[in-house]
């Protein structure tokens, strides 16, 4: 069953079949798959990621891009969001990230997400970024905006 044939209420029991403890391979979220991450824990409003650092995801000095770290974060982000089964589609509005400490390629790191807070139209989510040994990498915060966009034959329809 795809994700557009599951019912209502259904998303975060379907989510843990799907995905949980498995690397994602066949999200909606084609930069997502890129990561090549594993679904580590996922409950209502919370979801937590990890992955290996790859060479492609890198700087010049071997450690993690800044750009990827961010993607790293909005994912999990999103899939935080998205195990609350909510009628309407979010996009994000902002994304403020603060890089802690490096992590090189080959090491291993787990992204945490949270909802802090649901609204009617914005959902808050904060994100913290660690290594292996527990060392703090990153932490972030975003919000979220309800949209208009529905989902139709795996193509976003405005």
């Amino acid at each position: 069953m795809g994700y557009k044939e599951v019912p209502p209420g259904k998303v975060l029991e379907w989510i843990k079949q799907e995905f949980l403890g498995k690397e994602v391979k066949n999200s909606r979220s084609e930069a997502g798959n890129w990561l090549q991450f594993k679904l580590e824990a996922i409950e209502r409003g919370r979801a937590v990621i990890s992955l290996e650092v790859r060479k492609e995801m890198t700087n010049p000095y071997g450690n993690i891009h800044g750009g990827i770290m961010s993607l790293v974060i909005d994912e999990v982000i999103g899939w935080s969001v998205v195990s609350l089964d909510l009628d309407s589609h979010y996009t994000s509005m902002n994304l403020n990230v603060d890089f802690l400490y490096a992590i090189r390629q080959g090491e291993r790191l787990r992204a945490e997400a949270n909802v802090i807070r649901h609204g009617k139209k914005i959902i808050h989510v904060e994100c913290s970024v660690f290594d292996m040994k527990n060392n703090l990498l990153a932490r972030a915060a975003s919000n979220l905006i309800a949209t208009g966009m529905q989902i139709r034959d795996g193509e976003v329809a405005q």
